[in-house]
């Protein structure tokens, strides 16, 4: 169909790297005027938009013509119009109205246009539209009483017709005694009687909605599943302050562990898809936006400076570039039928995120925006001065007063405000479609100068040609990230970071002193204000996400797609720290880290879809991919600023090194794979799905280059059967068996390579001159392989009550075997360790989810819907090579060089082992529980996994109102507390350190030596109401300029429920010690906020 065309120019601003993809981009924008119509059908078309040239053929076939190439639609009543008369129009340019008139001269006919409609009557009858029998109108609305705009309104049995308007009207003659049916993507087909004025109620088909879910290389109906796959659309995300994309998921899916490593702006999160299931390697699932893999061997932020005195700061959030407003959908693929695909990177799960798209219509302008309010939910409960100076004095101790009353937390946090803008164009015509979007966030931490502005930029564009046989995608995505954060780091030690220094300074000391300088009593006492005021730390990300596709109709079902991609980032992370911080020795600090990370992407593939007799359905796959990662971090970093007030960052020669010290380091890895998938229907109730992937990686040994990765799965619908039918109870029923082979690629760097190191050094010959020497530090493994998990799932599908109660059940059991560790050498060898795959040992988890939705209440004005998700994941690691491999090192008083968390056979990852506390004796010292032989013994005495999560979700809707309440819990895991080890006792109470209210009601020594034990192990459970949301939308008389307006106001983390004693029980973080991940640690994180916003969306 040829129309009227238009699309929006945009600038190119993409670097020369991109240019490929700009050149694609273009032509294929320039070719959108081949597909896209004018907003305004009524318009009064221009020169070459219709052209008409036949010879004595019927005024009927014209018509045709005229429909195929505008969107008007012509309505007449074929028993009083003939429109059989032949005629011959040579017609090459003109307006409608020129070219009606020259289609019906000569014949008794006349014509009257109204929007897209064209009636034809006969031209002696005086009311044209009394014309036809009946002429019916109405208003066609969904079951909110909302207007439906392009709703099919069809004669039965007739091909006269229209669609509704803006307001969900139409006006159509019909013969008397004739039906109408309605007809629209996404409602159920209604067939009515026509009657001269209608109110028409379509109502939604729930299960067509959402019958399509998004897998390896396409998408499939939910009946046709027989993996375990788990989709969350855009109308269930969670709301209100989200930053990522994994808010809003967190707690929707069954199996899915979603924990925020803290509360900063664009945080990190731990994502564990069914537990566990290495050690040394990386645990992550695979993200894949739009068909593109992402890397995910590292967030891609810059590592940042060793800032002294605050540790490593936590890493940020993978998916921080995507807007979260451009998604339309995120499902997750759990069991190796279904991530087998994705070969040797599916093994921890993969999770599927699908960006919005344009569709066919009018041009629609969206504006969404909202405003918040953050602040701490609760302060650590730590003295007050005048609590400090009253114990001191009860207890006979002479403290430092320093004649203040400061409560540090208060100085330190604040009440932030956040706002986030959003707005995007789309359409389309029949040949293509398009969608623009532009997105501004603002976000304050609740920790002062800590926040993250992100501006994102993203441009989407599809286009048929070749006789729809060739389809072209295109999109773009830009994003800029401005990340301040405060000096707090996942430990502090000691002296402390930030947070921990503010729970342990004195509050009798002042903030500044009497010159208006900063108050530092000693280096390693420090001021927590003159922390935030001197350190700056500010990371700015630039990253682009450019996408080519190319899908060509070969033969029936029988398709070729060509998927290029390009995804780069560049960050650059400065750090400073005045010389006025007296902790600082060397007078000030300035780091300048930067990272620049490539992934280039090209696949190819072909899928045939086909059936025999109805009975045997096909759908196969094979393909290529290849996959480039290149990642360069390099940084600088001067100490020893003598001068006053000039930006360290401005020259780093104005330190006091004369050579200014650097670092670098760059890894390439590529990823050759073949992959294939074949999917078999029988009768539409036995589903069989087999997949295979060869995976190649330069990150392993010469000899185990490639790896092998085959699932199979079977499916029963039970519900299609006569016998299950009978019963009259089944909407759905199916079960289903997988198993399958994945791996996991994620390992260190270039680990199976050689390295070299040098020697302390020696004399020589004699001489005097020492010389260094060159010593092998790692020996290479040519042998070198994937870890490869197995996993068998068994699962149930159901449906009753008219659809109305639905859910699903799923067993599963994973094995990860080949588990790579450093292991000791064999002697003799030129190293103590060797990496090396463990062929006897096993990580194992098995697990059982449950997932159910109900339709409680669903009538005119009420609706009332529930979810509610389960999951129960056991953990236990086997054939352990050596007796324990520890991780987790907390940190305070007393426990330094201990290892919180150790692995050993039998036991889950993540036990905590130590000593059991059992109070005080009576000179106030710790007691420790013994053996027979009056030794203290180190047991197990907690784990960070939980026993099970349990998730709850609501939404009531009484006309245009809607309330909706997101829960989520977790049962079982034990957190320690590494912030109370350091506060809650009363060792250095003596020293000038403050203590807790509850450390002042026990009997404890001042003197009592610490040790590593459950003292500080406390219950992590809790429940929270993690969203609450009001709405309403609404009713609008006139939908001509303003089609849906709706507020919101929504809380977010309102409540906690809980008997952990620190700021929030939601605590993780990536810290590893030799490699190995820690879990449930309570180290400085930084606190979870709670937050309020008012929302409002608007639809042009």
């Amino acid at each position: 169909m040829n129309k009227k065309h238009y699309f929006c120019k945009y600038t190119k601003f993409i670097c020369n790297r991109l240019m490929v993809a700009s050149y694609i981009l273009f032509f294929l924008s320039a070719n959108v005027t081949n597909a896209y119509a004018t907003s305004n059908p009524a318009e009064v078309t221009k020169s070459g938009d219709i052209i008409i040239k036949v010879a004595n053929k019927p005024i009927k076939e014209v018509l045709t013509l005229i429909e195929q190439q505008s969107k008007f639609v012509f309505v007449y009543n074929t028993e009083s119009v003939n429109l059989d008369k032949p005629v011959t129009l040579n017609i090459t340019s003109g307006s409608i109205n020129e070219i009606m008139t020259q289609l019906l001269k000569g014949s008794s006919l006349s014509y009257e246009i109204s929007d897209r409609q064209i009636l034809i009557f006969r031209s002696n009858q005086k009311d044209s539209k009394t014309s036809a029998k009946m002429l019916s109108s109405g208003t066609v609305l969904d079951e909110n009483g909302e207007a439906l705009i392009g709703v099919n309104v069809q004669v039965k049995g007739e091909t006269s017709g229209t669609i509704t308007d803006i307001d969900g009207k139409y006006s159509l003659n019909v013969p008397a005694g004739k039906s109408l049916v309605f007809s629209y993507v996404g409602y159920k087909r209604l067939e009515m009687k026509a009657q001269s004025q209608m109110r028409v109620e379509m109502q939604s088909d729930a299960e067509l909605l959402n019958e399509v879910v998004v897998v390896g290389y396409g998408t499939m109906k939910k009946s046709d599943l027989t993996g375990s796959v788990s989709g969350v659309k855009a109308k269930d995300f969670n709301t209100g302050l989200v930053s990522s994309p994994s808010q809003l998921i967190q707690g929707r899916v069954a199996g899915v562990n979603i924990t925020n490593n803290g509360g900063e702006p664009g945080g990190g999160v731990t994502i564990r898809v069914r537990g566990s299931n290495s050690i040394r390697s990386g645990q992550d699932p695979l993200y894949v936006v739009d068909g593109v893999p992402l890397d995910a061997s590292d967030d891609l932020q810059p590592s940042g400076a060793s800032t002294t005195g605050i540790g490593s700061t936590g890493s940020k959030n993978p998916l921080n570039f995507l807007n979260p407003d451009d998604i339309e959908s995120i499902d997750i693929l759990k069991d190796a039928s279904a991530t087998a695909i994705y070969g040797a990177r599916g093994a921890n799960g993969v999770i599927m995120i699908t960006t919005k798209k344009g569709s066919e219509g009018q041009a629609k302008v969206s504006y969404s925006a909202y405003a918040s309010v953050s602040e701490l939910p609760n302060e650590y409960e730590v003295l007050s001065a005048d609590q400090y100076r009253a114990f001191a004095s009860e207890k006979g101790i002479t403290i430092d007063d320093g004649g203040a009353n400061t409560n540090w937390q208060d100085e330190i946090f604040r009440t932030a405000l956040s706002h986030n803008h959003n707005l995007a164009v789309s359409g389309g015509g029949k040949k293509g479609n398009y969608r623009a979007s532009l997105s501004f966030q603002d976000q304050e931490g609740i920790i002062k100068k800590s926040g993250m502005k992100k501006y994102t930029g993203r441009f989407y564009l599809s286009q048929k040609t070749f006789n729809d046989k060739l389809l072209f995608e295109a999109s773009l995505m830009a994003t800029r990230t401005k990340d301040k954060r405060a000096p707090l780091g996942q430990s502090g030690g000691y002296e402390g970071d930030l947070l921990l220094t503010a729970l342990k300074v004195n509050p009798t000391y002042p903030i500044f002193n009497e010159d208006g300088t900063y108050y530092q009593k000693s280096q390693d006492v420090r001021n927590p204000v003159a922390m935030i005021d001197l350190t700056n730390d500010n990371t700015e990300t630039d990253r682009i996400l450019a996408n080519v596709t190319g899908t060509l109709d070969l033969w029936k079902g029988l398709k070729y797609k060509m998927n290029v991609a390009f995804d780069e980032t560049k960050a650059s992370r400065k750090v400073t720290q005045d010389k006025q911080l007296i902790y600082m020795s060397d007078k000030g600090t300035a780091n300048i880290n930067n990272v620049e990370a490539s992934n280039f992407l090209i696949e190819n593939y072909l899928t045939y879809d086909f059936k025999v007799k109805d009975i045997h359905k096909f759908n196969l796959l094979a393909g290529h991919s290849y996959q480039k990662f290149r990642n360069y971090w390099y940084g600088f970093s001067e100490t020893g600023f003598d001068i006053d007030n000039i930006d360290y960052l401005y020259d780093l020669s104005f330190g006091k090194n004369t050579d200014i010290t650097g670092t670098s380091n760059i890894t390439v890895n590529e990823l050759q794979s073949f992959f294939g998938r074949v999917n078999y229907n029988l009768l539409d109730k036995y589903l069989l799905t087999a997949n295979f992937r060869v995976d190649g990686s330069t990150k392993f040994g010469e000899n185990n280059k490639y790896g092998f990765f085959p699932s199979a799965a079977f499916a029963w619908r039970m519900s299609e059967e006569q016998f299950i039918k009978s019963l009259n109870v089944f909407d759905n029923l199916k079960l289903r068996l997988s198993w399958g082979i994945t791996g996991n690629q994620e390992i260190p760097n270039k680990i199976s390579q050689i390295k070299l190191g040098s020697t302390d050094g020696a004399v020589l010959d004699g001489g005097t001159t020492v010389t260094q020497g060159v010593t092998l530090t790692r020996t290479p493994n040519p042998d070198l392989k994937w870890e490869r998990t197995e996993q068998i799932n068994i699962g149930f599908d159901f449906a009753i009550l008219k659809n109305r109660l639905s859910g699903t059940f799923d067993f599963f059991s994973k094995t990860t075997k080949d588990v790579l560790l450093q292991v000791y050498s064999i002697s003799p060898a030129p190293t103590t360790q060797v990496w090396s795959n463990v062929p006897d040992m096993k990580i194992v988890n098995n697990g059982f989810e449950v997932g159910l939705n109900g339709v409680i209440i669903d009538t005119k004005d009420w609706r009332w819907n529930a979810g509610v998700n389960f999951s129960s994941i056991t953990n236990k690691v086997k054939n352990l090579p050596m007796s324990s491999i520890t991780t987790g090192n907390p940190s305070g008083p007393g426990i330094t060089g201990f290892s919180s968390q150790i692995i050993k056979s039998g036991y889950p990852i993540g036990t905590f082992w130590g000593y059991n506390f059992l109070g005080f004796d009576e000179n106030g010292k710790s007691i420790y529980e013994k053996d027979a032989d009056g030794k203290v013994v180190e047991k197990c005495i907690g784990n960070a996994q939980p026993d099970f999560s349990l998730n709850f979700n609501t939404s009531v809707a009484w006309k245009n109102f809607d309330v909706s309440l997101y829960f989520n819990s977790v049962v079982g895991n034990d957190i320690y507390n590494n912030l109370a080890n350091v506060i809650d006792n009363l060792s250095m109470f003596s020293k000038g350190s403050n203590t807790t209210v509850h450390a002042t009601q026990t009997n404890e020594a001042f003197n009592n030596v610490l040790d590593y034990s459950n003292r500080y192990i406390e219950d992590g459970s809790y429940l929270r109401l993690s969203s609450a949301t009001l709405g309403y939308t609404v009713p609008l008389k006139n939908k001509r300029y303003i089609s849906n307006l709706r507020f919101t106001l929504t809380g977010n983390n309102l409540f906690v429920i809980t008997g952990y004693s620190g700021y929030d029980p939601e605590v993780n973080s990536n810290r590893t010690s030799n490699g190995v991940p820690a879990l449930g640690i309570g180290w400085t994180n930084y606190p979870m906020a709670r937050s309020y916003s008012l929302g409002v969306s608007i639809d042009f």
